[in-house]
């Protein structure tokens, strides 16, 4: 392992290492550092990981301790904050930070390809545990995925990665994602929500997972989508796909004018009012919830916006003569 790559990885262990606390200005500097390499993103996710699980942290300190591995010395930004559920082992070489020394462990194991040791265990084909990314209520969130891929999650919502040596999947746990994704012809991507899988044929799309249903808006290239009990087919770009369960529903939008969630708008044309307020749920710290279940099926369209959930509620709701009720548990919308 030559100098570049012995210091790219500490460099990975001090962006990990002070992630959570990093400011606007500082998020910006990393992500235009993890742009400059597929590489970068793959070590940085790996000490992401080291730093989320006492296991590996342990087990790459105790193989700093008896490897030498030279580590570039680095311009320290502030001293090493301890992780909860990590602890020192008493091995640390002299004179070497926690970074260095989980940095110098990773070094030391890479007689296989980087990130190798924490996406795949004993077997290459086997995938470790899931990497996972979360954003908050009201918060949209951006990544780079092991492989160089961009994430762009919604509010309140979640993905599990799981990569291994001939597959790169993604679990869409709750709410909405959108990825970009870095073309490896020998790796397909797919994204899964429960009933439809979606395959990445070179592109740049968003799933949204919903009550019953999942959606899939194509920006560029194709995106192959097979739901159950149905044949696959392919959404080619600028067209979106609903499959609710039973049937699949199919149209065109466009991709520079309204992207959606992703500019802080709901965008509605002919939208289930179900689907909406879970939508709207997304960005409200108060919960969002139908009165009644059966005004789920109704539809409506229009333009709204999503970082004024309460105020966007509003005005939906009176599209159909119901209002919003403020109770204990959440924000309720009724009949007037």
């Amino acid at each position: 392992m030559d100098e570049r790559q012995l210091e790219m990885i500490e460099t990975a262990a001090d962006w990990a290492d002070r992630y959570d606390d990093l400011d606007e200005a500082g998020r910006r500097e990393l992500a235009r550092w993890l742009e400059q390499s597929p590489e970068h993103g793959r070590t940085f996710a790996s000490m992401r990981q080291v730093l989320q699980d006492a296991a590996l942290a342990e087990a790459l300190e105790s193989t700093a301790s008896v490897v030498e591995v030279p580590i570039p010395e680095l311009p320290r930004q502030r001293p090493s904050a301890m992780r909860p559920g990590l602890r020192r082992t008493g091995q640390e070489a002299p004179g070497l930070g926690r970074r260095q020394v989980l940095a110098a462990g990773l070094a030391a194991l890479a007689v296989v390809p980087l990130g190798s040791y924490f996406l795949f265990r004993n077997d290459k084909n086997v995938p470790a545990s899931p990497l996972r990314f979360a954003s908050a209520v009201g918060k949209r969130r951006h990544f780079t995925l092991p492989d160089g891929s961009g994430l762009l999650l919604d509010a309140a919502s979640s993905v599990a990665v799981h990569f291994t040596a001939d597959m790169r999947a993604v679990e869409l746990e709750r709410g909405a994602a959108r990825f970009d994704v870095r073309h490896d012809a020998a790796r397909p991507f797919e994204v899964r929500t429960p009933g439809a899988n979606m395959t990445a044929l070179g592109t740049s799309f968003s799933v949204d997972r919903l009550t019953g249903a999942s959606e899939l808006r194509v920006f560029s290239g194709r995106v192959r989508m097979a739901a159950d009990g149905h044949d696959a087919f392919v959404v080619p770009a600028r067209e979106w796909a609903l499959f609710d369960g039973s049937a699949t529903s199919r149209g065109n939008f466009d991709a520079e004018t309204r992207p959606d969630w992703q500019n802080d708008w709901l965008d509605a044309d002919s939208m289930r009012l179900g689907f909406a307020i879970e939508r709207l749920a997304r960005y409200s710290e108060t919960p969002i919830r139908l009165g009644d279940p059966a005004l789920a099926s109704r539809t409506f369209s229009g333009r709204f916006r999503l970082d004024r959930p309460e105020q966007s509620l509003a005005l939906i709701g009176a599209l159909f003569g119901l209002e919003a009720s403020r109770r204990a548990d959440g924000i309720y919308l009724v009949t007037a």
